[in-house]
């Protein structure tokens, strides 16, 4: 089953484009990654999947049912973490939990609260004018989990924790999809996509790029190669780089390579030569699928980019 389906979600703000045309799904049981910058549309696309803000066109479907009207009956299905959490001042943590609880009809002593909070080392005896960012944070955590939800959403869910915390907190996730959760999150922090989910949707300018297996991204197979030889200036004819790699860029102090295949071969012809320094990096999701899109702006974008575009030119001409 879809637990969540979108298609052609549109948000705008009077003349301004928030979302245009979003076509997704996240299927019962996954953990789906939704990654982009600042301002890319991630905020808007789930604040109007959970009805916080109506769209200007588009569906959405939740548990298999279009939402079209208020359905606070589906939200108790769902926990979700808004970006920034706020709270009144003056309540304790164990406030804010207990009447949390009490919403979804529950006794906060019959929830797993108190021991996320302890896991997440919170304090809920304090006031939340006393807390810092990461653990008003932690409190948002807690109360979207506290009722046991059928779907998780959390927007850029890790700002504000410490990578101790983070490491906690996606434990506690793990945990919760092997029980059958389904889990969607935004975030700009790509390494926690590849760490967590199965599938990832990238969105820039406030339209959907690319939706696919997190192990199906074209180019994961690719690394960046910078190089820098002893001898000066620019080497790519004189080594024969281009032999490596037809989109080869030498920005005046090093050569930057994109590999696909054989690494060791393509090192051997490398190091036939006198280096002085070198490094090896897989590309980032980010530039991975800008790449793709022909969107980057990077120097290793523009030299993945380069790349494909000489190989095709390259395949027409033979």
């Amino acid at each position: 089953m879809d637990v969540v389906k979108m298609c052609g979600l549109t948000k705008r703000y009077g003349m301004q484009r928030g979302i245009e045309e979003v076509d997704l799904t996240v299927k019962q049981g996954e953990v789906f990654g939704f990654i982009g910058p600042n301002g890319a549309g991630k905020s808007t696309t789930l604040r109007t999947m959970m009805q916080l803000i109506r769209p200007t066109a588009g569906t959405v479907e939740l548990f298999g049912e279009r939402v079209s009207k208020e359905r606070p009956d589906l939200r108790k299905r769902i926990g979700y973490l808004p970006s920034e959490v706020h709270y009144h001042p003056d309540m304790t943590g164990m406030e804010v939990l207990a009447f949390a609880a009490s919403v979804h009809g529950l006794a906060l002593k019959h929830t797993p609260a108190l021991a996320y909070a302890e896991r997440l080392k919170l304090d809920v005896r304090k006031r939340v004018k006393s807390y810092s960012l990461g653990n008003r944070k932690k409190l948002g955590i807690v109360q979207c989990m506290l009722h046991q939800p059928e779907l998780i959403v959390l927007d850029e869910p890790t700002s504000g924790l410490d990578p101790l915390m983070q490491h906690t907190f996606f434990d506690m996730l793990s945990e919760q999809n092997e029980k059958g959760t389904t889990i969607f999150f935004s975030t700009h922090v790509l390494s926690e996509v590849e760490k967590l989910c199965q599938r990832v949707a990238f969105i820039s300018g406030g339209k959907l790029l690319c939706v696919c297996d997190i192990d199906s991204i074209p180019g994961k197979d690719e690394r960046i190669v910078h190089v820098r030889f002893r001898q000066p200036g620019d080497c790519t004819d004189s080594y024969q780089l281009r032999s490596l790699n037809p989109g080869v860029v030498y920005d005046g102090r090093e050569h930057r390579l994109l590999l696909r295949g054989e690494l060791h071969l393509a090192l051997r012809q490398l190091s036939s030569h006198e280096i002085d320094d070198i490094r090896i990096e897989q590309p980032s999701l980010e530039q991975l699928f800008m790449a793709e899109y022909e969107a980057g702006n990077t120097p290793e974008c523009v030299s993945i980019h380069n790349h494909r575009k000489a190989v095709k030119q390259e395949g027409s001409e033979s």
